[in-house]
C-alpha cells in the first residue's frame, strides 16, 4: 500500500504492517517518519534491532538468516536495512523477496533508500513485493509555499506562532536546509516565552544556517534557479571557499554538458542528478555551452593571475550561463 508521509501517525495508531519502505531524498522528514516507525514497533515489543547498510556492504545471506532464526532473547526485533542511493542486486531482490513472502509477527522490516524511479524501481520485483504486505511512503523535497506551511505546521507543534515578517525571515536564513530550519525552531522554542515569533526573535535566535558546497551550487544551476544561485555563490564566499574549489565544479558540469550534448555515454551519476543534468542540457544548446567554456577559461585566467578582473564576478557569470540566466554582455565585462 501507498502511504503518504502526514498519515503515518494515523495508521500507526491503528496498526503495525511487516514491512515498510521509506524512500525519498529529503533526510530530516525520512528520519522523523524512521523514528516514528521505531517508536510504534518499541510500544508493541520491538526490543531488538539489526541494521544493515549499504555503506559498509549488505551480507544479504546474513539478513536472510537473521529474519529465519529466532530472536536472541525471545522477543520482537527490527531489521533495518539502509540503501540510500544504491539497490539491491539479483541476489538481494530474490532474498527480500523471501523474506517478504512469508512475515513474521516478530520481525518488522524498515527499508530507507533514495528517491524512487517511477519507471525502474517502481517495476522492480522487491518493491512490488513489499507494496503487497507493506507500505511505502515517499518524501519529496519541501520548497516554496511547502515550505512556509511546513514551517508553520513545526511552529504550531511546539506552541509558537510567527508573523509573516519573522516567517520570511526564518525561510531566508534556513533556506536550502531543513534541517537546519527545525533546529531554528527548537531554539526559538526555548527563547520565545509568550509563544509569539516576531522578526526580532529571529535575528536574535538564528544565524544564517545556509550551509552549501560546490555540489549544491551545480544542483541550483542544474534547476536553473539564478537566486539560489547567487544565494549559495554569495555564502560560500562568505565562509571563505576559494574561486578554484568552484570553477573545478563548474567546469566538471560542462564537460558533462557537452558530452551529452555530443551524444556520448551516460555519466556516472546518481540517477536523479543525470535527470537534472539531461534537463539543464535540453535548456542550453551548443553556442550557450562554448559562451560556458569560454567564461570558464577567463575566471580560470584570473584566478591564475594571468589576467584582469575579479574572479568571483566571472564564476557567478559562469553559474549563470549555464542555469540559462546569462547576465547581460555589458555587465560581464
Amino acid at each position: 500500500m501507498r502511504l503518504r508521509p502526514e498519515q503515518l501517525g494515523k495508521h500507526l495508531a491503528d496498526r503495525l504492517l511487516p514491512a515498510y519502505l521509506v524512500a525519498g531524498d529529503e533526510p530530516l522528514q525520512q528520519g522523523e517518519l524512521l523514528d516514528d516507525l521505531r517508536r510504534a514497533a518499541r510500544d508493541q515489543g520491538f526490543d531488538e534491532r539489526h541494521r544493515f547498510s549499504s555503506d559498509t556492504g549488505i551480507d544479504w545471506n546474513a539478513l536472510l538468516n537473521e529474519s529465519q532464526s529466532m530472536s536472541l532473547f525471545g522477543g520482537r526485533r527490527i531489521l533495518e536495512l539502509v540503501l540510500n542511493d544504491k539497490r539491491p542486486d539479483k541476489a538481494g531482490s530474490q532474498i527480500l523477496r523471501d523474506v517478504l513472502a512469508s512475515p513474521g509477527d516478530d520481525t518488522l522490516l524498515l527499508i530507507r533508500c533514495s528517491r524512487l524511479d517511477r519507471r525502474k524501481d517502481w517495476n522492480s520485483a522487491w518493491v512490488k513485493a513489499l507494496d503487497e504486505v507493506g507500505a511505502v511512503i515517499e518524501v519529496w523535497p519541501v520548497e516554496g509555499a511547502g515550505l512556509r506551511n511546513w514551517l508553520q505546521d513545526r511552529l504550531a507543534s511546539r506552541g509558537l506562532s510567527a508573523s509573516e515578517d519573522a516567517l520570511a525571515l526564518l525561510i531566508e536564513r534556513s533556506e536550502g536546509n531543513l534541517l537546519a530550519a527545525a533546529q531554528e525552531v527548537d531554539k526559538l522554542t526555548l527563547l520565545v516565552e509568550d509563544g509569539q515569533v516576531g522578526p526580532e526573535d529571529v535575528q536574535q535566535a538564528v544565524g544564517d544556517s545556509s550551509r552549501y558546497s560546490p555540489f549544491d551550487l551545480t544542483e541550483a544551476t542544474a534547476q536553473g534557479n539564478a537566486q539560489r544561485v547567487l544565494h549559495i555563490i554569495q555564502t560560500l564566499r562568505a565562509e571563505g571557499v576559494e574561486p578554484p574549489v568552484l570553477l573545478w565544479a563548474l567546469s566538471r558540469d560542462i564537460r558533462i554538458l557537452d558530452g551529452m550534448l555530443s551524444g556520448g555515454p551516460p555519466p556516472r551519476l546518481p540517477p536523479q542528478r543525470v535527470r537534472a543534468m539531461q534537463a539543464q542540457a535540453q535548456r542550453l544548446n551548443p553556442q550557450h555551452l562554448k559562451a560556458a567554456q569560454a567564461s570558464a577559461i577567463r575566471a580560470d585566467q584570473c584566478v591564475k593571475g594571468m589576467a584582469k578582473g575579479d574572479p568571483w564576478q566571472y564564476i557567478t557569470s559562469l553559474a549563470l550561463r549555464l542555469a540559462g540566466h546569462p547576465l547581460p554582455r555589458s555587465m560581464e565585462r
